[in-house]
């Protein structure tokens, strides 16, 4: 039999809980303001995703969010997010072109943001700041998923992200030449794949069809940035 006193604690359960909810929704509410406020959506976008994460902890044991606040934070990220890109936000372009899967809501439009993409990291300075939009769009061009593959831009933009200090660049490249059976030039970005770089995904064995002699060639040219291939070296073997 339910006593008194079990039925006052669930009342008080029941008033915290709604009390707790209220202040979650005003806090939702006031986040939202400061984010549509905010004139540059993708600064807005990072900023809501760090509240969103303090607010709802995805990790946490037990939920503090009810479905319908967490529903209203994604709506919102998601909002200001096509809005990041509707303003050619090239920090939001390659946010998306470096993600497995897109969102099913822009699928649609992927071939004609991956051709914005290309030209805004072709229209790069290639400074620091562009490394990451320029290995965005070599990704884009070496998959060919959402534009015609094309091996040899890929290439060359690759070469632009790593002589924009992009760490993952040579193992692409190397990848990249690998697959064109362009050993030399496999090679070469091997030997540039240092520090932070990861081979770990890219073949090896191309060194097996060089001589040791062609080896030290490659590794000479290696030092010079401005050689993208070997096989763009006049007699490199003989050297």
């Amino acid at each position: 039999m339910v006593t008194k006193k079990v039925i006052k604690m669930l009342m008080l359960l029941s008033v915290m809980l709604l009390s707790a909810c209220d202040n979650q929704k005003a806090e939702f509410d006031a986040i939202r303001t400061k984010a549509l406020q905010n004139p540059d959506p993708w600064q807005a976008w990072q900023q809501l995703n760090a509240e969103a994460e303090k607010a709802c902890p995805e990790k946490q044991a037990f939920p503090s969010c009810s479905e319908i606040l967490k529903t209203d934070y994604r709506n919102l990220s998601f909002s200001l997010y096509r809005k990041a890109l509707n303003q050619h936000s090239s920090a939001a372009l390659t946010d998306l072109f470096m993600r497995d899967d897109p969102p099913d809501e822009l699928k649609s439009q992927m071939p004609a943001l991956a051709a914005e993409l290309i030209s805004i990291a072709g229209h790069s300075s290639g400074d620091r700041a562009s490394a990451k939009i320029l290995a965005a769009a070599a990704h884009v061009l070496d998959r060919g998923k959402w534009v015609q593959q094309d091996s040899v831009r890929a290439a060359a933009y690759f070469a632009r992200a790593w002589l924009a200090y992009d760490t993952q660049a040579p193992a692409s490249l190397s990848r990249l030449f690998s697959e064109q059976h362009d050993d030399a030039s496999a090679v070469l970005w091997r030997l540039r794949c240092t520090g932070e770089c990861d081979l770990s995904q890219t073949p090896y064995g191309e060194s097996d069809s060089l001589s040791p002699r062609q080896i030290l060639r490659i590794q000479s040219l290696a030092k010079d940035r401005s050689i993208i291939t070997v096989n763009g070296q006049a007699s490199w073997e003989e050297k």
